[in-house]
């Protein structure tokens, strides 16, 4: 059996409980650089996806934002 590689997602605690996004998780790698090309696009490559993970990953609406829906692989924790 292979794992897959995750990155973290801030939660963010002014949400309701039980909503997405309200406590951390994580996505799958591949969608947390779907993200990511979006971000390096508005912001530049100076982070890589890597170190944005390393930092706590994105925030849940900071992710759909980049991503332009809800993440598909979202996991809390």
């Amino acid at each position: 059996m292979s794992i897959q590689r995750r990155a973290p997602v801030q939660g963010n605690y002014r949400l309701p409980r039980g909503v997405p996004g309200a406590a951390p998780g994580t996505v799958e790698w591949a969608e947390h650089v779907e993200a990511w090309e979006a971000y390096a696009k508005r912001y530049g490559r100076d982070q890589s996806a890597e170190r944005i993970a390393e930092r706590t990953g994105f925030g849940y609406r900071e992710l759909t934002t980049f991503l332009g829906h809800e993440p598909r692989t979202w996991r809390s924790l």
